[in-house]
């Protein structure tokens, strides 16, 4: 039997997208690293991007390593674990 996971409701389209990438990676990949992804369009969407990112985390559902200079070599972590 296969399980679908499903956003929390209430997240915004970038948010979802982003938090589905996140939990699909997971799920598949289970011990690699999870990258955030690049930011689908033009450029002039990367500050929302980056927004979605920054909301994620305030709601608890993933934490950002960023410890690298460009946002696509950020890592995504479970909430609760250390990089």
């Amino acid at each position: 039997m296969t399980t679908t996971v499903t956003p929390p409701i209430g997240l915004t389209i970038n948010q979802r997208n982003i938090y589905m990438y996140f939990l699909n990676h997971r799920k598949k990949y289970k011990n690699t690293p999870c990258y955030v992804p690049r930011c689908p369009g033009q450029n002039s969407r990367l500050e929302q991007w980056l927004n979605a990112l920054v909301k994620l985390e305030q709601y608890g559902l993933v934490r950002i390593d960023r410890t690298s200079a460009n946002y696509t070599g950020w890592i995504m972590l479970e909430p609760n674990t250390e990089p």
